[in-house]
């Protein structure tokens, strides 16, 4: 016995809306990366508009790599760390940055101190940054990533 076409086109767009369903629930969320970055941080609610751009602008930049849609949940925690990375490069006086870069500490031998410099400004640009840190995560991308053909 066979099944009429209608029924077996009914079952296959069935299938295939779950499936839809399913892989937009397991798509990593900014708002879950944000939170992610200003718990390890310990930043406040005052710094999300400057963390949330650079939320979005690398999240950008992981679904350009990987050519996907979403970026799935598995790449949350690696997202935050790029986001991180670069918040930590671009703009390091953050009060969660600030703190875990060790400038500003003196350090005395004898009778002689001495104080790290302060950098005058960065010299990369903000695009070859975010690039640098994409592509050092590229281990961890390269496991989702999709080629065209």
């Amino acid at each position: 016995m066979t099944r009429p076409l209608v029924t077996i086109r009914t079952v296959a767009m069935t299938r295939m809306l779950r499936t839809l369903r399913m892989a937009k629930e397991m798509a990593a969320s900014d708002a879950v990366v944000l939170s992610l970055v200003k718990l390890r941080l310990g930043l406040t609610d005052e710094w999300d508009a400057l963390v949330d751009s650079y939320v979005q602008e690398i999240g950008r930049r992981i679904l350009h790599y990987t050519n996907l849609a979403e970026i799935p949940v598995e790449l949350e925690h690696t997202w935050a760390s790029m986001v991180i990375d670069a918040l930590r490069v671009e703009q390091p006086n953050l009060p969660g940055i600030a703190e875990t870069s060790g400038a500003g500490q003196e350090i005395t031998v004898g009778d002689t101190s001495s104080v790290p410099a302060k950098p005058a400004g960065l010299t990369n640009t903000a695009k070859s940054v975010i690039d640098a840190v994409v592509l050092n995560y590229r281990v961890d991308l390269n496991r989702n990533r999709k080629l065209r053909w």
